[in-house]
């Protein structure tokens, strides 16, 4: 695992393998993590910028039909 991108108490973006996985930190009470996987579109707005993450994790906290990562 290689952290990839982070803002705490946010998310984090993790390299798992051959995988890139975000996960999300949701709630205010209660703390849960979503996993999901980022499609190839999403990496590559990552390696061109890495300040690309918030943009990218606002779009999939916006998507609610992103299937979580296993």
């Amino acid at each position: 695992m290689k952290v990839i991108a982070e803002k705490p108490w946010d998310y984090c973006i993790e390299a798992r393998g051959d995988e890139v996985i975000a996960v999300i930190v949701n709630g205010s009470s209660a703390i849960y993590l979503t996993e999901v996987a980022l499609s190839e579109d999403e990496i590559r707005l990552l390696r061109q910028d890495k300040n690309n993450a918030d943009l990218i994790i606002e779009k999939i906290k916006r998507d609610r039909s992103r299937s979580p990562a296993r």
